[in-house]
């Protein structure tokens, strides 16, 4: 019974021990709760902190690069109006003249010539006994002296028919050049000796028959100049008055147009041609002759033209007209539409020739001048002033009307120091 009690009052020890032990157990854990509880309070600190400093941070990183970007694309955007005036010409007098140095516009004459053939019906005849007409270049090999041939004198070309020369001619001696003869020359008409068309053409070589059977017969001879035209005997049809309308027609219409298209085509660059700074002529065929009622006419005409320096009218305008502008101020003008005055000549008789030096005409109509403003000029003078000040800049430019101005950002109050950053464009 003893042995009972004793395993029984073991056991009751054993018993206590883990309630011992479980009170050692929970004074341990209670101070490692509240050291815990302040470690975890000290790191909610810590974030909370670490996490202002971070919105602070973006925050003025993103200020920051706003006003940096700011910065970076401020930009300035202007757009001037130029000056404008119109001028108003009738029948505004003007002269031309040649000499650049002389008070009037300059200019250059352009001549072309074309020709048209067409056919015709003829229903005039008549009775005809007429001589063919031409004209030769005569040379003398012969001597250095000269050879004088009287009018009338008889030339033949190689076929046999016979020519007078219309007037008396000298013929000059011949030249050397490195023992080389040069032969005197000299022009002149002559007139078949018969009539008929069998002496119209163009026959190569003509000698003069007075000098047959002498050393001067290969020596002293003839080329022929222009052909042998006219010639007729017999009945022939003739152009009557209908005739010569429908040749008229012609020659004023697609002719004219041809040439006048042909001349625009050639006109320099820098030079104005006006539809009535022109003269247009034609062959006229009143002598025409044919064996046929059913013919082809040839028409030849010729269009000559003035053709006026743009550079030089237009200084002669703006003197005239804008006499009160400034040597800095006439750099920035230009006139539009020169070529759109109605241009006519004082004399309506007037002739175009070569050899013409002065010459009155007329304009009429309305013109534009426009200013253009030297806009790099105008950004050296904007960059770096206060935006109340660009309208003063405006005003001392003769050649500005008005002008609209567009600041980016819009709060900034100077225009940009970067030339690259003003952008100045002109309506």
């Amino acid at each position: 019974m003893v042995k009972i009690i004793l395993e029984d009052i073991k056991l009751k020890k054993n018993n206590k021990k883990p309630i011992i032990l479980k009170k050692e157990a929970d004074f341990l854990i209670e101070p490692k709760i509240e050291i815990k509880k302040q470690e975890e309070f000290r790191e909610t600190k810590f974030k909370i902190i670490n996490k202002f400093v971070l919105i602070f941070l973006v925050v003025s990183l993103f200020v920051g690069g706003f006003y940096w970007s700011l910065e970076i694309f401020q930009k300035v955007n202007i757009t001037i109006v130029p000056k404008t005036k119109q001028i108003t010409y009738k029948n505004k007098q003007f002269s031309i003249s040649k000499d650049s140095n002389k008070d009037g516009v300059n200019f250059e004459i352009m001549i072309v010539s074309d020709k048209k053939s067409t056919n015709i019906t003829l229903s005039d005849s008549k009775e005809v006994s007429i001589k063919a007409i031409g004209s030769v270049t005569l040379y003398n090999e012969f001597s250095v002296k000269a050879e004088k041939l009287s009018a009338g004198t008889f030339l033949s070309d190689a076929n046999g028919k016979t020519y007078k020369i219309n007037n008396s001619v000298i013929i000059p001696g011949y030249k050397t050049n490195n023992k080389k003869i040069i032969p005197g020359q000299v022009t002149v008409n002559i007139t078949s000796f018969l009539p008929g068309e069998i002496y119209n053409g163009s026959p190569a070589d003509f000698y003069i028959n007075s000098f047959k059977g002498t050393s001067k017969y290969n020596k002293i001879y003839g080329k022929l100049k222009n052909p042998l035209v006219g010639g007729a005997s017999g009945l022939v049809y003739i152009l009557n008055d209908s005739n010569k309308s429908d040749i008229e027609k012609i020659a004023q219409t697609s002719l004219k147009e041809n040439l006048f298209r042909k001349v625009k085509s050639l006109v320099p660059l820098g030079y104005i041609l006006y539809p009535n700074a022109v003269n247009f002529s034609y062959e006229k065929l009143d002598n025409f002759l044919s064996k046929t009622p059913e013919a082809q006419i040839e028409i030849k005409a010729t269009l000559s033209a003035v053709l006026l320096k743009e550079k030089s009218l237009e200084e002669m305008v703006i003197k005239t007209s804008l006499s009160d502008i400034s040597e800095s101020e006439l750099k920035e003008i230009k006139i539009l539409g020169l070529d759109k005055f109605s241009f006519n000549f004082v004399n309506n008789d007037q002739l175009i020739t070569k050899d013409i030096n002065l010459v009155l005409f007329s304009l009429s109509g309305d013109i534009n001048v426009i200013w253009n403003p030297d806009l790099e000029m105008l950004k050296t003078k904007l960059i770096g002033i206060h935006k109340n000040d660009i309208v003063s800049v405006f005003k001392k430019d003769p050649g500005i009307e008005s002008g609209l101005v567009k600041i980016f950002p819009p709060w900034y109050k100077y225009i940009p120091n970067d030339l690259s950053k003003i952008q100045i464009t002109s309506q």
